[in-house]
């Protein structure tokens, strides 16, 4: 026998009529439509040719001066304002004086050097029972001072040591900040939120 005739008889019903095959089941067309999600969220963003994402430079960012929770970062944020109006006061209009008014204040001064674009700090942090906070505030406010007092004043680069060899942190405070605070732009607030920012501990 012919397998073709066969298989023409078993397409056709029993009055000679072909049957018509459906493309597709209704339950293959179900199962695709559930798999498209899944496949679709493997695909990779498509980007324009060149693309490149950059990070936002650290003094660019904006605080959160306004949205910040309640306690206990407000007690932090009080710690670290207080000293940046305690050095707002201090006498600096250089960078010895700079240097005085942080020992004067029971910072330790490790090092203290201008190094363009960078004036370069280190110091103890003392008494180490207050923490770093206010001794933070109060280096970011002589700056401030040190700052409004110098031509082409330099980004300030600190490091916190818990002893003379041992390193807490650093942190980082910029002219940029200092002239918005300056101006009025900014609030004291703001200017130490932006220096606390940085602050990055190594423990």
């Amino acid at each position: 026998m012919d397998p073709s005739r066969t298989a023409d008889r078993d397409d056709a019903d029993a009055s000679g009529t072909p049957r018509e095959r459906p493309l597709a089941t209704r339950r293959a067309v179900l199962a695709l439509v559930a798999a498209a999600p899944v496949a679709l969220a493997g695909c990779p963003t498509e980007y324009d040719e060149g693309y490149e994402e950059r990070p936002e430079p650290v003094e660019e960012h904006i605080p959160v001066d306004g949205v910040r929770p309640d306690l206990p970062v407000r007690e932090f944020a009080d710690e670290y304002e207080r000293g940046i109006e305690s050095g707002l006061d201090a006498p600096v209009d250089d960078s010895a004086s700079f240097g005085t008014a942080l020992e004067s204040a029971g910072l330790d001064v490790d090092r203290l050097e201008r190094d363009d674009p960078y004036l370069y700090l280190a110091y103890v942090a003392s008494p180490p029972e207050n923490g770093v906070l206010r001794g933070v505030g109060f280096v970011a406010g002589a700056y401030a001072q040190y700052v409004l007092a110098t031509d082409d004043p330099p980004t300030l680069d600190a490091t916190v040591l818990e002893t003379q060899d041992v390193d807490f942190g650093t942190f980082t405070a910029y002219v940029n900040w200092v002239r918005a605070l300056e101006a009025g732009e900014e609030s004291v607030a703001v200017y130490g939120e932006r220096v606390f920012a940085t602050l990055k501990t190594k423990r």
